[in-house]
């Protein structure tokens, strides 16, 4: 072979040499920047995803301090004084034995029964007190004693502890709003709520009624006009997932499934 023609040849390996190494190269920048492009848009929306929670965790610690608040008021103040009220409605009473008092007298029992159980349902330190699972049973028995629904508790020994501590209290919270909307506009007649394990570190939480229900197509467009924006808030600060089932006329059904983790730090 003439040497010109090696020249060529050698040249033109060298140069193929070269460009698959310069391709190379580039291959390796852009696998490079892609991974760090892709690194710095998963620590933004990390940033993000608890600048959020950190956003949400201090909204509902300023809530809590409020309802402890108004809890605290209620007991010390306004139940005080309509206590005083009713004993000095005793001693009319006694003074003026024509006049009859006794329905006044059970109004006002009322008045101050119904205060004391909206003070406890305020108080998040009473929760801590008796636990998840007791303060869920006492909210279905309150709605017992109006006598317009009757309720139902299910849950096994295993999961008395379902939730810890750390997002108990904003579990309690979402199922006092749910049961707010049923009141509201479930027209019911029935609740019941269930609590059954779905794996070592998972529960799932169900509240169901006989109500009229909806359409759940609606959800979206009017999230907020049924109530649901405080209770998808508070599931996305304990890493909750809510699923709703309901149909006219067939009641509703709200599933979250709990993760016995601790989210908020």
């Amino acid at each position: 072979m003439p040497k010109e023609q090696e020249g060529i040849l050698v040249t033109i390996v060298v140069a193929s040499v070269f460009f698959v190494l310069v391709g190379i190269f580039f291959l390796i920048l852009i696998f490079f920047f892609l991974r760090r492009q892709r690194k710095y848009k998963m620590e933004k929306e990390e940033m993000r995803n608890r600048f959020e929670q950190t956003l949400l965790k201090t909204q509902l610690e300023i809530q809590e301090h409020t309802f402890n608040y108004i809890s605290q008021e209620i007991h010390d103040n306004i139940g005080q004084i309509l206590s005083l009220v009713r004993i000095n409605l005793n001693v009319l009473a006694e003074n003026l034995p024509d006049v009859h008092f006794e329905k006044t007298d059970e109004l006002l029992g009322k008045v101050i029964r119904d205060l004391r159980t909206l003070s406890h349902n305020l108080n998040s330190n009473r929760l801590q007190e008796i636990g998840i699972v007791e303060g869920l049973k006492s909210l279905l028995q309150q709605l017992e004693k109006t006598g317009k629904y009757s309720t139902e508790f299910n849950a096994p020994i295993s999961s008395l502890s379902f939730v810890n501590n750390d997002n108990s209290l904003i579990l309690y919270r979402m199922v006092q709003e749910v049961l707010n909307n049923i009141i509201k506009h479930a027209h019911a007649s029935k609740i019941i709520i269930d609590i059954e394990p779905k794996g070592p570190q998972c529960h799932l939480l169900k509240i169901s009624d006989n109500g009229k229900g909806f359409d759940t197509s609606k959800l979206q467009e009017n999230k907020t006009g049924i109530g649901l924006q405080n209770i998808f808030t508070r599931a996305k600060m304990i890493n909750s997932a809510v699923s709703i089932k309901s149909s006219e006329q067939e009641g509703t059904s709200i599933v979250f499934e709990i993760n016995n983790q601790p989210i908020l730090k």
